[in-house]
């Protein structure tokens, strides 16, 4: 259930949740997507999950009027969802610029110590976008989180809105 991100995580304020569940939302529906919808989750993590999520306002359509704002944003979320159903990690903290990743994960229920970092998350949407491209992006995200390479891994997280389906590598 994408509404579930307007509970937010350590890292992720319940407003800004909020706002990445309508920017997923957005970028489903506008797809032709209907709530429940199939998607399958490959790569590290395999699975078939049904997303469920509110129905968009035209208020919601007109926020999120940038489709590849939207797609970015609701990226983050479902990745954030993803992750945390599949895993025993949380988004704990946005990265800074020039890290090569987007999130700090951690081990959930440690929100009191932002020192709990124990692996990081690059995300990348696709609005919509075959085998080809999903493979090159994640070709380009691999690179991407090597300047931060070292002890902690990377999940690597692709969410194509089309089909729609999301891909999660560990690096």
């Amino acid at each position: 259930d994408i509404s579930v991100l307007n509970d937010g995580f350590p890292g992720i304020s319940p407003e800004w949740g909020a706002s990445l569940a309508q920017a997923a939302s957005v970028s489903l529906e506008v797809r032709g997507h209907a709530s429940p919808k199939e998607c399958q989750v490959d790569g590290s993590i395999e699975a078939v999950h049904n997303l469920l999520w509110p129905a968009v306002t035209d208020q919601i359509r007109r926020t999120w009027g940038d489709l590849d704002e939207a797609v970015e944003h609701g990226a983050y979320g479902m990745a954030a969802l993803l992750v945390a159903a599949h895993t025993e990690l949380e988004v704990v903290e946005r990265s800074r610029k020039g890290t090569g990743f987007d999130y700090w994960l951690g081990p959930k229920g440690k929100n009191s110590d932002l020192f709990q970092r124990t692996a990081r998350m690059e995300v990348s949407g696709i609005g919509s976008g075959g085998d080809s491209v999903v493979a090159t992006r994640e070709k380009e995200k691999m690179k991407q989180t090597s300047v931060s390479d070292g002890a902690l891994p990377a999940y690597i997280v692709i969410v194509e809105f089309g089909t729609p389906r999301a891909r999660v590598v560990v690096k």
